[in-house]
Formats: C-alpha cells, structure tokens, sequence
C-alpha cells in the first residue's frame, strides 16, 4: 500500500501552511517519496508546516499521517528525519496555549503506527521514534509501557539512552496506574552498569521529579569517560559540526551543553560540571566547560569566585575556543573580589591576547585580541590604543549587532571600545576624523565621540560635513553633546534642510534644533519644532496610537521648564498602554514640571519588574529616569534591596552586554536606596 493513498482526497488548497494556501503540500510529499531530492524536500516542508514553531497549522494536521506512512516505508531515504518533524509538531501541540482543531484526533490515529516503528530494523529511525514519543505526555500510560519493554530488548545503545529520557519526559504525563513504576525504573537505572546509561538516567528523573537533583559524580563520571560518542546519535544530543567544532568544540562540549541545559536551576551542580573541567586533558571539555561557565556567568553572580582561577588560566589555553570563550569572560567580568591586584592581574592577561589572531567564527574578522582591547579599553588600559589605532585604520564593525540568547564572544565595536577613552582623546582624534568621510562609519562612531563630549570638539569640521547624510541625526546628537566648544557648527546647524522623507524630516529637525541650542543657547528653533502637533497613527489600535511620538516625547524632554507649555499634553500619555510611550511620558513630564511624585508613579511600576526578573530595556530606562531625578522620589525600598542582594544577573542581552547592564542596574538600585529620602 502506498503511504500516500488518500493523499489527493484532502482540499490542501483550502488549507494554511506557515506561507498561505497548503496546495504545494502534496507535492512536496510526493518528493519526499520518490523525488530526485527527497532532503530537499522535506527540508521545503518543514519550513512551510513547522516554520519556527509557535503554532500548529491546519496543514501540518492534515499532513500528519502521511509524514509518519512514510516514515514507516522502508524506501524513503529520510526515514528519520520525518519522525524528526512528527516529534517537533507534537512538542509543539503540546505547548500552544489553546489546542489545535483536529490534532488530538489524528494523534491518537497514528499512535500505533509510530509505536510500531520502535521495532524497525534501522537503529537512526528506532532512536528518532522513542525522542518523537517524548511530547506525547497525555498519552504516557500507553507509551511508556511500550517504550519499556523495548528498552529490554534494545541492543543499540544510542536507542537505549534515547528511550530512558523519553520516558523522563514522558513521566510527568503518567497517572498513579503507570507512575511509581516508571520511577522506581529510572532510579535503577542509576546504579547500571554502563556509565552512560547512568548519566541518562540521572537527567531523565529531574524531568519527572522536579525536586530531584543529578549526582555530580555521575555526571563527571560519564561525561570525563571513553563511551561518549554514542551521544552523537542521541536526538536530544546529535553530532558536532566539523566546521563549527574549532568555534565551540565537538562532541564532549556538545554534551557539557546539553547536561548544562538539563541542569536548569541547580547552579551548584552546573559549578561544579564546570570545574570538574576546566583543566581536564582533553581540549574539547575545556571549551565545553569554559562556554557552560559563560551561560551560568550570564545568569548568575556567586558562581565568579570559584570559577575565577580556571578562566585566567584558559585565557593562555592552547585551544583558540578556550582561549576565546575564558579572555571574554575576563574582559567582560570584575574581579570577584574587586581587589586592585585582582584587576591589575585580569588587565595583564588581557594584554597577553593582543596579538592573539585566533579567529573567533566562520564569519566576520573578529580576533582573540579584539576582546583584549575592549577589556582593557573598559578599564581605561592605554595599552589597547596601539590595536585600536590599527582597527581604525580600515575597521568596518561599525554597526553594533545586540544578540539575547546564548552568550556571544563577539566584542563591541569600535563605537563602544572608544567610549571610556575621552582621555586619550589626543592620541585617537586623528584617526577617528580620517574615517568621518564616511557617514556608516560615522553613525558607529559617534557613540564614542558622544560620550567624550567637549573632548571631541576637534572633530567639528568632519561633523558638520556629515549633516544632510544618513548620520544627521548621530552627528547632531554629537554636536549636542559637544555643546558651545562646536561653536563652528552654529550656520550649518542653522542651514540645515530637512529630509524629503516625513518622518526622517521630523527626527533630525528635532536633533538638529536641540544641537543648536546646546551650541548656540538659542533654543528658539527647538521650541518651535516643538510646537508641531504631535504626530499620531489615529489607524492603529489604541495601545500602538502614540508609538510615533517618542521622538517629540524626548524632545521636549530635553528642552525641560522650557517646554512648560507642552505639560498638559503629556498627560493622556502617562496612561496609554504602551510602555515606552508611558515610561518616556513620564520622564518628560517630570523634566518639564518637576513634578516628581506623578512621574516617579508611572516609573516605578516599570522599575519594579526588574526585581522579579522582568529585565527589559523599558524597565531599564524607567530604572535610569528613576535615578536621574532629584530629589530622588520615594519608592519602595525593599524592591531595590532585591536587586542588589540577588545572585540573578540581571541582563536582557548576551555576551559582554550582559554584565554590563548587571554592573549598571545595580548601580543605579545602590544610588536610589543611598539618596531615598529618610
């Protein structure tokens, strides 16, 4: 029987895949049976009925038994990686929030079919059946017998490790018929005699009992020894890449990773996952180990101490990945115990990496050293300049790539890199001006020169250049900050014309005409561009109305009593769903009135969230206005005290970001609770 009959008796036309109408969905799966490319075909139809996950689409409902029919002939090439999609769908059913029409039904249809698979012959499509089943948790009293009993009769071990973490995350699905002994199951399964049927084991029951913890032994036992390999053909695990393993490793960091994802929150036990090596012999679990340091690092603070000593010592190691991974640890983190010497020893491993070529991907020129010189550059180390002077001379990583999930090595560019070092103005001028020519190059570098302020005024000539280009609106920004010593900018800032585009047109007259004022202390035209009606999108629905207004907001939040006129207008916006447009609101509206007690209302319930984890960047900027105000407003203690007392780093992006927003917040938590009134 063909594992396609009845294909043509569904309207696919009538269905939705991820890209509009299903009617390309018959021949895809006609291609996957007997197509010249039947990879390239499934590939074609993953992406049209899982997409990205999210949602289950009619189509991949309909497509269902079609997908595990094939799966179950023999003569299609790409058994495993259907059964590979079934299971991805299903996780996915089990997730979305309300359930999909007509999935449970045609679930429950195949279901014997793909439990008829764990006896296949072929040991890549038996592995993939038992990982498939694993989401299936409202049918885990009929699988988990069946998975069981399969257990016994397995001789592939990758198949064998595969059904004990299917059953473990099956189990949480188990009723009192079927529980108690599928876990007295998995606690034996711990004292097996093979080390990595243990280690299964031992992170399949922390899914079924949420309490229970992994032994650590186990974990290094396993992983430290000879049979990891058979991970490699564990779905939950899978190969390295061989281009990507110089990056992030092979197989044994592979595994450190996915162990570390299981740990979840047991930051004790994934401490010591990453001591136990740290040094070990083998490269491959040094960089397994020193990148789980990294996410555990970019999630919590007391870890630092303890895996301190490791990474100063991986900044020399001879992997380039370990190297990598430990120098921008070094760069990004403080000493643990803030001690000068402790510093002066991180600086001095730092500039031990600036000549370190490594490469620090596949894409993109980024080097070992480039971390070194942000490193030192944050510390305000005059020996990154000679390497920044060099990566000026013809750098193009001037747009600034923000990245939140999972720890990044790549360093700032050399916008930020140039930031802390206003007093070495003197020696970087000449070149940062060479490369103003440039209004791309332009718009990166002036977040530098915008920190610097007056001490960029040499570059005014450049600068002006600028205005009328891509970098209007950087450049003005600079000239702002600047302030009277760009004095020479005064007639272009005057003369300036606006874009033909609308909304361009308004964000640069509003950049432009509040640099006048900071260089000439004429705020006539910055007045009158905020005299303009507010722009609003009266189509959109009402959370979204005033999406467009941040700009004027902030405008006239800069103008400050100046703006007095302009207060009542704020008002409708203090209450508006939108949280940008109520955090920015509110900042105005104190700026302009100084009326902190309404204002501080509306920020501190922004502010708040942040203590329970809530780390967005609308709630670090409620956090910024709250400490900017003065006198500081009166607002919960307890939920400043939260900050600063967690081990939760609190960060939204990843990589060096990350602990620079940690090290920021808990800077302005420490500075609201030292000036709150008493």
């Amino acid at each position: 029987m063909t594992p396609l009959r009845g294909l043509d008796d569904i309207d696919w036309d009538g269905l939705q895949h991820a890209y509009g109408s299903a009617g390309d969905v018959p021949g895809l799966l006609r291609g996957i049976e007997d197509g010249p490319d039947p990879a390239e075909a499934l590939d074609d139809l993953d992406v049209k009925i899982y997409h990205q996950g999210g949602i289950v689409f009619p189509a991949a409902v309909a497509a269902l038994p079609f997908l595990v029919a094939l799966a179950g002939s023999r003569d299609v090439a790409v058994r495993p990686g259907l059964l590979e999609l079934v299971g991805r769908i299903a996780d996915e059913a089990g997730r979305v929030p309300k359930p999909t029409p007509g999935w449970a039904d045609a679930w429950t249809a195949v279901l014997p079919d793909v439990l008829a698979l764990l006896g296949d012959p072929d040991a890549a499509v038996r592995r993939e059946v038992a990982s498939a089943l694993a989401p299936a948790r409202d049918d885990a009293d009929t699988i988990v017998p069946v998975l069981r009993e399969r257990w016994a009769a397995e001789e592939d071990g990758a198949a064998r490790v595969t059904i004990v973490l299917a059953v473990g995350d099956l189990a949480r699905g188990c009723t009192a018929a079927t529980l108690p002994e599928t876990l007295v199951w998995l606690c034996d399964l711990r004292g097996h005699g093979d080390a990595q049927i243990r280690l299964a084991a031992e992170t399949a029951l922390p899914k079924a009992v949420p309490a229970q913890r992994p032994s650590l032994d186990v974990l290094v036992d396993a992983i430290g020894g000879d049979g990891i390999d058979v991970w490699q053909h564990v779905p939950w695990v899978g190969p390295s890449h061989p281009v990507l393993a110089e990056f992030f490793g092979g197989g044994a960091a592979r595994l450190l990773d996915w162990v570390d994802d299981r740990l979840g929150n047991d930051p004790a036990t994934r401490t010591g996952l990453c001591l136990a090596f740290l040094r070990d012999r083998d490269p491959d679990r040094r960089i397994g180990a020193v990148r789980n340091a990294a996410d555990l690092l970019s999630e919590r603070r007391s870890p630092e101490r303890v895996l301190f000593p490791g990474l100063m010592e991986l900044s020399a190691d001879p992997a380039p990945a370990a190297r990598a991974y430990a120098t921008s640890l070094l760069a990004s983190l403080d000493a643990p115990d803030e001690a000068t010497d402790s510093e002066a020893a991180i600086a001095d491993r730092l500039a031990a990496r600036l000549d370190d070529e490594a490469r620090l991907s596949r894409h993109g020129d980024e080097r070992i050293a480039d971390i070194a010189v942000w490193g030192l550059a944050r510390r305000r180390d005059p020996r990154c300049l000679p390497r920044i002077l060099r990566r000026l001379d013809g750098a193009s990583d001037m747009t600034d790539a923000h990245f939140t999930d999972p720890y990044t090595t790549d360093p700032p560019t050399l916008g930020y890199v140039l930031a802390p070092l206003a007093a070495y103005a003197d020696e970087l001028l000449p070149a940062i001006r060479s490369r103003l020519d440039d209004p791309a190059a332009a718009k990166g570098l002036a977040q530098a020169l915008f920190e610097w302020g007056p001490a960029a005024a040499p570059a005014v000539p450049e600068l002006v250049r600028l205005l009328g280009t891509d970098a209007t609106v950087q450049v003005a920004d600079v000239l702002a900050a600047i302030g009277p010593a760009a004095s020479d900018a005064a007639t272009a800032l005057s003369s300036h014309r606006a874009h033909h585009d609308e909304r361009r047109a308004r964000i640069s007259r509003f950049a432009v005409s509040l640099a006048f004022w900071k260089v000439t202390g004429d705020p006539g035209p910055a007045l009158a561009a905020a005299a303009k009606p507010i722009p609003t999108d009266l189509a959109a629905p009402p959370m979204f109305r005033y999406r467009t207004d941040l700009g004027w907001i902030r405008h006239v939040a800069e103008l400050g009593p100046l703006a007095a006129a302009h207060a009542d207008r704020l008002h409708p916006l203090l209450h508006v769903r939108e949280e940008w447009t109520r955090i920015e609101a509110a900042h105005a509206h104190y700026r302009i009135t100084g009326d902190a007690e309404t204002s501080a209302w509306v920020l501190s319930a922004e502010a708040y969230k942040l203590a329970t984890s809530e780390a967005r960047p609308v709630q670090w900027t409620a956090m910024k206005y709250l400490a900017a105000m003065d006198p500081v407003p009166k607002i919960r203690r307890e939920a400043l005290h939260e900050i600063l007392d967690s081990d939760t780093r609190y960060h939204y992006f990843a990589g060096w970001r990350g602990f620079a927003e940690d090290r920021e917040l808990r800077a302005l938590a420490a500075s609201l609770l030292r000036r709150q009134p008493k």
